[in-house]
Protein backbone atom coordinates (compact mmCIF):
# COMPACT_ATOMS: atom_id res chain seq x y z
CA UNK A 1 0.00 0.00 0.00
CA UNK A 2 1.50 3.45 -1.45
CA UNK A 3 0.51 5.71 1.85
CA UNK A 4 1.93 9.11 2.00
CA UNK A 5 3.55 10.53 4.42
CA UNK A 6 4.35 14.32 5.87
CA UNK A 7 8.19 15.90 5.09
CA UNK A 8 9.83 18.94 6.05
CA UNK A 9 11.14 21.51 3.60
CA UNK A 10 13.16 24.15 4.13
CA UNK A 11 12.48 26.84 0.77
CA UNK A 12 14.22 29.53 -0.20
CA UNK A 13 11.14 31.89 -0.90
CA UNK A 14 8.70 30.71 2.13
CA UNK A 15 11.01 29.15 4.83
CA UNK A 16 9.74 25.87 6.48
CA UNK A 17 7.19 24.33 4.36
CA UNK A 18 5.31 20.77 5.22
CA UNK A 19 4.36 18.72 2.63
CA UNK A 20 2.85 15.23 1.39
CA UNK A 21 4.92 12.54 -0.38
CA UNK A 22 4.39 9.57 -1.64
CA UNK A 23 6.36 5.99 -0.88
CA UNK A 24 8.56 7.12 -4.12
CA UNK A 25 8.97 10.11 -2.22
CA UNK A 26 6.92 12.68 -4.89
CA UNK A 27 5.38 15.08 -3.95
CA UNK A 28 1.22 15.37 -4.09
CA UNK A 29 1.29 17.64 -6.56
CA UNK A 30 -2.61 18.91 -5.95
CA UNK A 31 -1.61 18.79 -2.21
CA UNK A 32 1.56 21.13 -2.55
CA UNK A 33 0.04 23.54 -5.08
CA UNK A 34 -2.58 24.14 -2.15
CA UNK A 35 -0.11 24.44 0.29
CA UNK A 36 2.06 26.68 -1.47
CA UNK A 37 -1.21 28.75 -1.98
CA UNK A 38 -2.14 29.39 1.72
CA UNK A 39 1.50 30.12 1.72
CA UNK A 40 1.25 32.72 -0.26
CA UNK A 41 -1.49 34.15 1.34
CA UNK A 42 0.19 34.49 4.41
CA UNK A 43 -0.91 31.95 6.46
CA UNK A 44 1.30 30.89 9.35
CA UNK A 45 3.70 28.04 9.29
CA UNK A 46 1.90 26.56 12.38
CA UNK A 47 -1.11 26.65 10.45
CA UNK A 48 -0.13 24.92 6.84
CA UNK A 49 1.75 22.15 9.60
CA UNK A 50 -1.91 21.54 10.84
CA UNK A 51 -3.55 21.68 7.05
CA UNK A 52 -1.07 19.43 6.19
CA UNK A 53 -1.46 16.84 9.00
CA UNK A 54 -5.12 16.77 8.38
CA UNK A 55 -4.74 16.17 4.57
CA UNK A 56 -2.38 13.08 5.42
CA UNK A 57 -5.74 11.49 6.82
CA UNK A 58 -7.66 11.71 3.68
CA UNK A 59 -4.79 10.69 1.67
CA UNK A 60 -4.24 7.73 3.93
CA UNK A 61 -7.87 6.80 3.35
CA UNK A 62 -7.12 7.01 -0.30
CA UNK A 63 -4.71 5.07 -0.63
CA UNK A 64 -6.59 2.14 0.97
CA UNK A 65 -9.52 2.53 -0.70
CA UNK A 66 -7.27 3.16 -4.08
CA UNK A 67 -8.66 5.74 -5.01
CA UNK A 68 -7.07 9.12 -6.85
CA UNK A 69 -8.93 12.71 -5.21
CA UNK A 70 -11.17 13.48 -8.90
CA UNK A 71 -12.33 10.01 -8.28
CA UNK A 72 -13.83 10.67 -4.53
CA UNK A 73 -17.67 10.75 -4.54
CA UNK A 74 -19.92 12.34 -1.59
CA UNK A 75 -20.41 8.72 -0.46
CA UNK A 76 -16.45 7.78 -0.27
CA UNK A 77 -16.90 11.35 1.89
CA UNK A 78 -19.54 9.34 4.03
CA UNK A 79 -17.24 6.09 4.37
CA UNK A 80 -14.23 8.51 5.38
CA UNK A 81 -15.83 10.32 8.21
CA UNK A 82 -17.01 6.70 9.51
CA UNK A 83 -13.32 5.91 8.93
CA UNK A 84 -12.08 8.46 11.33
CA UNK A 85 -14.62 7.26 14.07
CA UNK A 86 -13.74 4.40 13.70
CA UNK A 87 -9.98 3.71 11.87
CA UNK A 88 -9.63 0.37 12.66
CA UNK A 89 -13.00 -0.65 10.69
CA UNK A 90 -12.39 -3.17 7.92
CA UNK A 91 -14.24 -2.61 5.11
CA UNK A 92 -16.26 -4.79 2.06
CA UNK A 93 -12.79 -6.48 0.30
CA UNK A 94 -10.62 -3.79 1.68
CA UNK A 95 -7.79 -3.62 4.33
CA UNK A 96 -7.92 -1.76 7.45
CA UNK A 97 -5.64 0.69 9.12
CA UNK A 98 -5.33 0.83 12.50
CA UNK A 99 -4.59 3.35 15.17
CA UNK A 100 -4.37 3.85 18.49
CA UNK A 101 -7.39 5.14 19.46
CA UNK A 102 -10.37 7.42 17.07
CA UNK A 103 -10.17 11.22 16.37
CA UNK A 104 -12.51 13.58 18.77
CA UNK A 105 -15.65 14.90 17.06
CA UNK A 106 -14.07 18.34 16.75
CA UNK A 107 -10.93 16.75 15.00
CA UNK A 108 -13.00 14.90 12.25
CA UNK A 109 -14.72 18.27 11.53
CA UNK A 110 -12.00 20.03 11.35
CA UNK A 111 -10.27 17.48 8.59
CA UNK A 112 -13.55 17.19 6.61
CA UNK A 113 -13.61 21.12 6.68
CA UNK A 114 -10.37 21.07 5.10
CA UNK A 115 -10.80 18.61 2.67
CA UNK A 116 -13.59 20.92 1.28
CA UNK A 117 -10.94 23.76 1.40
CA UNK A 118 -8.91 21.90 -0.91
CA UNK A 119 -11.96 21.13 -3.29
CA UNK A 120 -13.06 24.59 -3.21
CA UNK A 121 -8.70 25.41 -4.14
CA UNK A 122 -8.67 22.57 -7.17
CA UNK A 123 -12.20 24.02 -8.58
CA UNK A 124 -11.14 27.32 -8.89
CA UNK A 125 -7.59 26.12 -10.25
CA UNK A 126 -9.81 24.11 -12.67
CA UNK A 127 -7.73 20.81 -11.99
CA UNK A 128 -11.38 19.20 -11.30
CA UNK A 129 -14.69 19.79 -12.96
CA UNK A 130 -16.84 19.66 -9.42
CA UNK A 131 -16.54 19.04 -5.55
CA UNK A 132 -17.71 16.27 -4.00
CA UNK A 133 -18.47 18.06 -0.93
CA UNK A 134 -21.78 18.37 -0.26
CA UNK A 135 -23.36 21.75 1.21
CA UNK A 136 -27.04 22.25 2.63
CA UNK A 137 -28.90 25.55 3.11
CA UNK A 138 -29.04 26.90 6.78
CA UNK A 139 -31.42 29.71 7.90
CA UNK A 140 -29.69 30.73 10.72
CA UNK A 141 -28.51 33.92 12.51
CA UNK A 142 -25.63 31.86 13.95
CA UNK A 143 -22.73 32.32 15.15
CA UNK A 144 -21.54 33.29 12.10
CA UNK A 145 -23.59 36.13 12.68
CA UNK A 146 -23.31 37.08 16.07
CA UNK A 147 -18.77 36.93 15.33
CA UNK A 148 -19.55 39.74 13.69
CA UNK A 149 -22.45 41.61 15.06
CA UNK A 150 -24.07 40.96 18.28
CA UNK A 151 -27.01 42.49 17.57
CA UNK A 152 -27.75 39.99 14.76
CA UNK A 153 -30.41 38.65 16.37
CA UNK A 154 -32.71 41.83 15.42
CA UNK A 155 -32.02 41.81 11.99
CA UNK A 156 -33.59 39.26 9.40
CA UNK A 157 -32.55 35.19 8.64
CA UNK A 158 -30.32 34.98 6.18
CA UNK A 159 -29.40 32.26 4.11
CA UNK A 160 -26.00 30.12 4.78
CA UNK A 161 -24.30 27.18 3.43
CA UNK A 162 -23.01 24.42 6.03
CA UNK A 163 -21.10 21.39 5.64
CA UNK A 164 -23.76 18.11 4.69
CA UNK A 165 -21.23 15.87 6.65
CA UNK A 166 -20.56 16.84 10.22
CA UNK A 167 -20.04 15.08 13.61
CA UNK A 168 -21.25 16.30 16.52
CA UNK A 169 -19.11 17.85 18.76
CA UNK A 170 -20.20 17.59 22.75
CA UNK A 171 -19.93 20.64 25.09
CA UNK A 172 -16.12 20.84 26.14
CA UNK A 173 -14.69 23.15 28.73
CA UNK A 174 -11.27 24.74 28.53
CA UNK A 175 -8.65 22.57 30.28
CA UNK A 176 -7.25 24.74 33.35
CA UNK A 177 -5.15 23.70 36.15
CA UNK A 178 -5.20 24.93 39.79
CA UNK A 179 -3.14 26.91 41.86
CA UNK A 180 -1.89 24.13 43.79
CA UNK A 181 -1.33 21.83 40.91
CA UNK A 182 0.50 24.73 39.17
CA UNK A 183 3.09 25.40 42.16
CA UNK A 184 4.03 21.42 42.08
CA UNK A 185 4.98 21.82 38.47
CA UNK A 186 6.62 24.62 38.83
CA UNK A 187 8.70 24.31 41.63
CA UNK A 188 9.64 21.01 39.78
CA UNK A 189 11.66 22.58 37.15
CA UNK A 190 14.18 23.80 39.10
CA UNK A 191 15.69 24.49 43.11
CA UNK A 192 18.07 26.89 42.03
CA UNK A 193 18.72 29.96 44.74
CA UNK A 194 19.47 32.16 42.08
CA UNK A 195 19.82 32.71 38.37
CA UNK A 196 23.59 32.06 37.52
CA UNK A 197 23.12 28.89 39.45
CA UNK A 198 20.48 27.55 36.63
CA UNK A 199 20.35 30.15 33.87
CA UNK A 200 18.25 27.12 31.86
CA UNK A 201 15.91 26.01 35.00
CA UNK A 202 15.18 30.15 35.43
CA UNK A 203 14.21 31.01 31.95
CA UNK A 204 11.77 27.76 31.92
CA UNK A 205 10.02 28.34 34.73
CA UNK A 206 9.37 31.77 33.98
CA UNK A 207 8.53 31.38 30.69
CA UNK A 208 5.49 29.06 32.43
CA UNK A 209 5.21 32.44 34.66
CA UNK A 210 4.46 34.51 31.90
CA UNK A 211 1.96 31.54 30.10
CA UNK A 212 0.25 32.14 33.21
CA UNK A 213 0.16 35.40 34.92
CA UNK A 214 -0.15 37.12 30.99
CA UNK A 215 -2.27 34.31 29.16
CA UNK A 216 0.14 34.49 26.16
CA UNK A 217 -0.18 31.98 23.41
CA UNK A 218 3.20 30.19 22.81
CA UNK A 219 3.51 32.26 19.51
CA UNK A 220 3.06 35.44 21.12
CA UNK A 221 5.83 34.67 23.53
CA UNK A 222 8.09 33.03 21.58
CA UNK A 223 8.07 35.72 19.32
CA UNK A 224 8.70 38.66 21.83
CA UNK A 225 11.94 40.28 21.39
CA UNK A 226 13.60 42.82 23.19
CA UNK A 227 12.04 45.73 22.31
CA UNK A 228 9.05 44.49 23.31
CA UNK A 229 9.65 44.78 26.66
CA UNK A 230 8.50 48.16 28.17
CA UNK A 231 9.01 48.77 32.16
CA UNK A 232 7.90 52.19 32.30
CA UNK A 233 4.14 51.09 30.95
CA UNK A 234 4.75 47.79 33.31
CA UNK A 235 3.66 45.31 30.49
CA UNK A 236 4.82 43.53 27.14
CA UNK A 237 3.95 43.95 24.18
CA UNK A 238 2.19 41.58 21.76
CA UNK A 239 3.47 42.22 18.10
CA UNK A 240 2.82 40.14 14.62
CA UNK A 241 6.09 39.87 12.80
CA UNK A 242 6.15 37.16 9.62
CA UNK A 243 10.03 36.84 9.91
CA UNK A 244 11.18 35.45 13.16
CA UNK A 245 13.48 33.19 12.60
CA UNK A 246 12.12 30.83 15.12
CA UNK A 247 8.73 30.83 12.90
CA UNK A 248 6.39 32.12 15.65
CA UNK A 249 3.97 34.24 14.90
CA UNK A 250 1.50 36.39 16.98
CA UNK A 251 -2.16 34.90 15.78
CA UNK A 252 -3.85 38.30 15.42
CA UNK A 253 -2.18 39.49 12.13
CA UNK A 254 -0.76 43.16 11.42
CA UNK A 255 -2.60 46.17 12.94
CA UNK A 256 -3.62 44.12 15.83
CA UNK A 257 -0.41 44.74 18.32
CA UNK A 258 -1.65 44.51 21.65
CA UNK A 259 0.21 45.80 25.09
CA UNK A 260 -0.34 43.25 28.14
CA UNK A 261 0.06 44.61 31.59
CA UNK A 262 2.02 42.61 34.12
CA UNK A 263 2.59 42.44 37.97
CA UNK A 264 5.11 44.05 39.45
CA UNK A 265 7.08 40.96 40.70
CA UNK A 266 6.75 39.33 37.15
CA UNK A 267 8.40 42.36 35.65
CA UNK A 268 10.87 41.81 38.20
CA UNK A 269 11.74 38.32 37.50
CA UNK A 270 12.02 39.75 33.46
CA UNK A 271 14.62 42.28 34.88
CA UNK A 272 16.42 39.48 36.49
CA UNK A 273 16.66 37.09 33.33
CA UNK A 274 17.71 39.80 31.08
CA UNK A 275 20.58 41.17 33.49
CA UNK A 276 21.75 38.20 34.84
CA UNK A 277 20.62 35.09 32.22
CA UNK A 278 20.00 36.96 28.61
CA UNK A 279 23.12 39.27 28.93
CA UNK A 280 25.54 36.61 29.44
CA UNK A 281 24.68 34.03 26.79
CA UNK A 282 26.36 33.98 23.32
CA UNK A 283 23.81 36.04 21.78
CA UNK A 284 22.65 35.54 17.72
CA UNK A 285 19.40 37.23 18.01
CA UNK A 286 17.27 39.87 19.72
CA UNK A 287 14.63 37.25 20.80
CA UNK A 288 13.71 37.08 24.47
CA UNK A 289 13.75 33.38 24.80
CA UNK A 290 16.88 31.90 23.38
CA UNK A 291 18.66 28.07 23.70
CA UNK A 292 21.13 28.18 26.58
CA UNK A 293 22.38 24.78 25.90
CA UNK A 294 25.83 25.37 25.26
CA UNK A 295 26.11 22.20 23.45
CA UNK A 296 22.33 21.77 21.80
CA UNK A 297 22.43 21.03 18.06
CA UNK A 298 19.73 21.31 15.20
CA UNK A 299 19.05 19.13 12.38
CA UNK A 300 21.92 19.92 10.79
CA UNK A 301 24.36 18.87 13.41
CA UNK A 302 24.93 23.51 13.90
CA UNK A 303 25.13 24.41 17.41
CA UNK A 304 22.00 26.88 18.08
CA UNK A 305 22.69 28.41 21.99
CA UNK A 306 21.94 31.29 21.59
CA UNK A 307 19.61 31.36 19.30
CA UNK A 308 15.56 32.05 19.15
CA UNK A 309 13.83 29.23 20.92
CA UNK A 310 11.40 27.76 19.03
CA UNK A 311 7.77 26.20 19.89
CA UNK A 312 9.16 22.42 19.56
CA UNK A 313 11.72 23.01 22.27
CA UNK A 314 9.03 24.62 24.44
CA UNK A 315 6.92 21.69 23.68
CA UNK A 316 9.40 19.38 24.86
CA UNK A 317 10.40 20.95 27.73
CA UNK A 318 6.87 20.88 29.35
CA UNK A 319 6.80 17.46 28.74
CA UNK A 320 9.52 16.96 30.59
CA UNK A 321 8.46 18.61 33.47
CA UNK A 322 5.09 17.09 32.77
CA UNK A 323 6.78 13.45 33.76
CA UNK A 324 9.03 15.15 36.73
CA UNK A 325 6.06 16.44 38.51
CA UNK A 326 2.93 13.73 37.20
CA UNK A 327 1.18 16.68 36.33
CA UNK A 328 -0.20 16.96 32.51
CA UNK A 329 0.51 20.82 31.51
CA UNK A 330 0.46 22.18 28.22
CA UNK A 331 1.30 25.85 27.47
CA UNK A 332 -2.22 26.87 25.81
CA UNK A 333 -3.75 25.31 29.00
CA UNK A 334 -2.22 27.99 31.18
CA UNK A 335 -3.42 30.66 28.85
CA UNK A 336 -7.11 29.17 29.57
CA UNK A 337 -5.80 28.66 33.41
CA UNK A 338 -5.28 32.73 33.62
CA UNK A 339 -8.77 33.39 31.59
CA UNK A 340 -10.63 31.30 34.13
CA UNK A 341 -8.49 32.87 36.83
CA UNK A 342 -9.85 36.49 35.41
CA UNK A 343 -13.58 36.04 34.78
CA UNK A 344 -13.99 34.53 38.38
CA UNK A 345 -12.58 37.21 39.52
CA UNK A 346 -15.30 39.00 38.60
CA UNK A 347 -17.97 36.81 39.71
CA UNK A 348 -16.54 35.79 43.30
CA UNK A 349 -17.52 39.70 43.73
CA UNK A 350 -20.60 39.80 41.91
CA UNK A 351 -19.91 41.75 39.49
CA UNK A 352 -20.79 41.86 35.76
CA UNK A 353 -18.14 40.20 33.66
CA UNK A 354 -16.19 42.66 31.60
CA UNK A 355 -15.71 40.57 28.40
CA UNK A 356 -14.18 43.09 26.18
CA UNK A 357 -11.46 44.01 28.30
CA UNK A 358 -11.06 40.17 28.88
CA UNK A 359 -11.25 39.53 25.00
CA UNK A 360 -8.78 42.54 24.31
CA UNK A 361 -6.28 41.26 26.79
CA UNK A 362 -6.48 37.50 25.28
CA UNK A 363 -6.19 39.20 22.13
CA UNK A 364 -9.16 37.91 20.36
CA UNK A 365 -10.88 38.43 16.92
CA UNK A 366 -14.36 38.44 18.30
CA UNK A 367 -16.00 39.02 22.45
CA UNK A 368 -18.28 36.36 21.06
CA UNK A 369 -15.26 34.20 21.21
CA UNK A 370 -14.41 34.80 24.80
CA UNK A 371 -17.97 34.45 26.13
CA UNK A 372 -18.74 31.31 24.38
CA UNK A 373 -15.27 30.18 25.74
CA UNK A 374 -15.45 31.25 29.42
CA UNK A 375 -19.36 31.91 29.41
CA UNK A 376 -19.99 28.55 31.89
CA UNK A 377 -17.87 30.45 34.87
CA UNK A 378 -20.45 32.18 35.15
CA UNK A 379 -22.80 29.99 37.29
CA UNK A 380 -19.80 29.05 39.79
CA UNK A 381 -19.68 30.31 43.28
CA UNK A 382 -18.75 33.44 44.45
CA UNK A 383 -16.33 34.67 47.03
CA UNK A 384 -14.93 37.38 49.25
CA UNK A 385 -12.12 39.48 48.89
CA UNK A 386 -11.23 42.28 46.42
CA UNK A 387 -8.59 44.65 44.61
CA UNK A 388 -9.65 47.46 43.50
CA UNK A 389 -9.36 48.93 39.77
CA UNK A 390 -10.76 52.01 38.44
CA UNK A 391 -14.02 51.55 40.47
CA UNK A 392 -14.51 47.95 40.36
CA UNK A 393 -13.29 45.14 42.57
CA UNK A 394 -11.11 41.67 42.03
CA UNK A 395 -10.37 38.86 44.16
CA UNK A 396 -6.68 39.43 44.70
CA UNK A 397 -5.92 35.65 45.33
CA UNK A 398 -7.93 34.57 41.86
CA UNK A 399 -6.66 37.32 39.54
CA UNK A 400 -3.23 36.12 39.35
CA UNK A 401 -2.15 38.17 36.47
CA UNK A 402 -2.32 41.50 38.90
CA UNK A 403 -0.98 40.09 41.98
CA UNK A 404 2.64 39.23 43.56
CA UNK A 405 1.08 37.07 45.82
CA UNK A 406 1.34 34.06 43.38
CA UNK A 407 5.03 34.81 41.92
CA UNK A 408 6.14 35.25 45.47
CA UNK A 409 4.93 31.77 46.50
CA UNK A 410 5.96 29.94 42.96
CA UNK A 411 9.23 31.24 42.92
CA UNK A 412 9.92 32.47 46.81
CA UNK A 413 13.92 32.59 45.78
CA UNK A 414 13.74 34.66 43.06
CA UNK A 415 11.53 36.80 44.48
CA UNK A 416 13.48 37.69 47.55
CA UNK A 417 16.20 38.23 45.16
CA UNK A 418 14.31 40.86 43.35
CA UNK A 419 12.74 42.66 46.36
CA UNK A 420 15.94 42.88 47.51
CA UNK A 421 17.56 44.87 44.59
CA UNK A 422 14.78 46.94 44.49
CA UNK A 423 13.65 48.25 47.75
CA UNK A 424 16.39 47.00 49.96
CA UNK A 425 16.26 44.34 52.85
CA UNK A 426 13.51 44.46 55.80
CA UNK A 427 11.81 46.79 53.98
CA UNK A 428 8.56 44.27 52.97
CA UNK A 429 6.57 43.35 50.13
CA UNK A 430 5.73 46.14 47.91
CA UNK A 431 1.85 47.44 47.60
CA UNK A 432 0.14 45.44 45.15
CA UNK A 433 -1.23 48.39 42.28
CA UNK A 434 -3.41 47.44 39.05
CA UNK A 435 -2.56 48.97 36.15
CA UNK A 436 -5.40 50.43 33.70
CA UNK A 437 -6.25 48.71 30.36
CA UNK A 438 -7.31 51.69 29.08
Amino acid sequence: MNLPRIVVAETPDRGRMWYLVDANLDFVSEVKLFLDWKAATKHAPATIKAYCARLLWFYRFLAQQQLRVEEVTATHLTEFVIWLQHPGRTYPQKDSLTVIQPLSASSINLIVQEIADLYRFLVRRGLIAQSPVVYVAAFSRGKWAIERDLLAHTQRRFQAQRLEIRVKEPTRRPPTISEQEFQIFVNTISDARSPQADPGGFRDRLICLMLKEGGFRLGELLGMRLEDLDFGKRGVHVRFRADNENAARAKAGYGRDRLVHLPPSLLGLLDLYLTEVWIDAPLRTNHLWVVLNKHARNREGQNTCGTALNAAAVESMFQHYTKRSGIRVHPHQLRHSHATDLVRSYLREDQSVDWKFIQERLGHASVVTTMETYVHLESESRGRGALSRNGRSYNASCWSCWSSRNIERLAPELYVSWLAMVTGPGTGPPKIRVLSHA
